[in-house]
């Protein structure tokens, strides 16, 4: 049981809170700025039409137990790291060879700047970590500013501080801690197409923050070749918009500037830790003698338990399908997950049999619903992924995503985005 203790669940947190914003007669009128704020900012996803809350109980209980998480999960990598080869390492976690090729797996245990998202399932009875993207340039913090502009149209006050304001506070401390005097926010082609902006939030800050620094945006074709230079490349920090999957060379760029002595807040361990495998080391007996108490405790409060599929826990795996989620291990962002109840066994194992130790299963949670109109007006459930994001050690709300009928919630599948402010 993951509820914290005599506190309350997000849906019945939120039902009235909600119902409240609808009965507004500028509800309309501000449910349209959110999404038009998303437009100005060349934002291709959605504002879903409110903003939520979440109880300072509840938050403080959610961001305590991501840090526990991500530090039994850090306490996995550096074990890992000093008792496994490359070689070894590269076959647990399938590394693709090309990658394989450009790590440096000595600095993958090192924890450099603490950026990421984990995602965590609001059930109704308890919250449930599913994901925790480690990751420069993970999505949506944007929704932030969508909530909020959403209830300064209202005429509401809500109160928290930007997951973008951390994020551009941290790189400035590590600017000056660095000797960094140009910061580059780097973005491939490719990753363009899909509808993300080139982060004029971070940049707007960071010039706000450091006046001195140079902030520029670029990817593979406008980067100034110059700054390949050595004397040049030592002034760079680079901010990654991009995972390996996201570039045209297989990351041919990223490791070209690497070498050309520019520094990365997030290179290649990024993907390494945003590896599902991990949850299934977190649920393991064996990897959990390294943790501590603490850390065993949080696992079990709030890990689903996930395992690694293989030969033998194929058959007993679809026999139990309709319990579980089954997730490719080597992907992130919400793509290659199969629920189980949604195919026969004989689907399934045509889907996985393949590479049947590249999948992990973890079991199935239903996701808290609530009845709200649709694209098209008609009332719908719609169903909620929420995101905590930690820049540094700081957190304050959290990311919503939405998305009506399905429980698989991403916004690369559609769906839309706001916040829970602490209240």
């Amino acid at each position: 049981m993951s509820r914290p203790r005599g506190l309350p669940m997000f849906t019945e947190y939120n039902r009235a809170f909600l119902e409240a914003q609808r009965a507004s007669p500028d509800h309309a009128m501000a449910a349209r700025g959110a999404d038009q704020l998303l437009d100005d900012l060349g934002i291709a996803f959605r504002s879903l039409p409110y903003y939520f809350r979440i109880d300072p109980a509840t938050h403080a209980a959610l961001a305590r137990a991501t840090r526990t998480l991500v530090d039994a999960q850090e306490k996995l990598v550096r074990h890992l790291c000093t008792t496994r080869t490359p070689d070894e390492l590269r076959a647990l976690f399938h590394v693709p060879p090309k990658m394989a090729a450009h790590m440096d797996w000595s600095t993958v245990a090192s924890r450099g700047l603490r950026m990421l998202r984990a995602d965590i399932i609001p059930t109704e009875s308890g919250y449930y970590f599913c994901e925790v993207n480690h990751f420069s340039g993970v999505g949506a913090t944007e929704g932030y500013y969508s909530a909020y502009v959403m209830a300064e149209l209202l005429g509401r006050s809500v109160t928290g501080v930007s997951p973008i304001r951390q994020q551009a506070h941290l790189y400035m401390t590590e600017c000056r801690r660095g000797g960094f005097t140009r910061f580059v926010i780097l973005d491939s082609t490719k990753h363009r197409a899909y509808g993300f902006s080139p982060h004029w939030l971070l940049q707007r800050y960071l010039r706000l923050m450091a006046p001195d620094i140079e902030i520029h945006y670029h990817d593979e074709l406008t980067y100034p070749s110059e700054w390949l230079a050595p004397d040049e490349a030592r002034k760079t920090l680079i901010h990654r918009l991009v995972t390996v999957e996201d570039t045209s060379d297989e990351g041919e760029f990223l490791v070209a500037l690497r070498d050309s002595g520019a520094t990365f807040s997030c290179l290649f361990e990024g993907e390494l830790k945003m590896h599902r495998r991990w949850f299934s080391m977190l649920c393991d007996p064996e990897y959990q003698k390294i943790l501590s108490e603490e850390e065993r405790q949080v696992v079990q409060q709030y890990v689903p338990h996930t395992f690694d599929l293989s030969c033998d826990t194929l058959e007993s795996a679809l026999a139990d399908k309709d319990r579980l989620v089954f997730k490719r291990s080597y992907t992130y962002g919400g793509k290659e997950v199969l629920i189980g109840d949604r195919y026969t066994p004989e689907e399934l194992r045509a889907l996985l049999s393949a590479d049947v130790c590249g999948w992990s299963c973890q079991r199935r949670l239903h996701t808290s619903s609530l009845e709200l109109p649709g694209p098209d007006g008609e009332v719908v459930p719609f169903y909620y992924v929420l995101g905590m994001y930690l820049y540094g050690e700081g957190a304050s709300g959290l990311l919503v995503r939405g998305t009506a009928h399905s429980p698989v919630v991403n916004l690369s599948q559609g769906g839309g985005v706001s916040w829970a402010f602490v209240e």
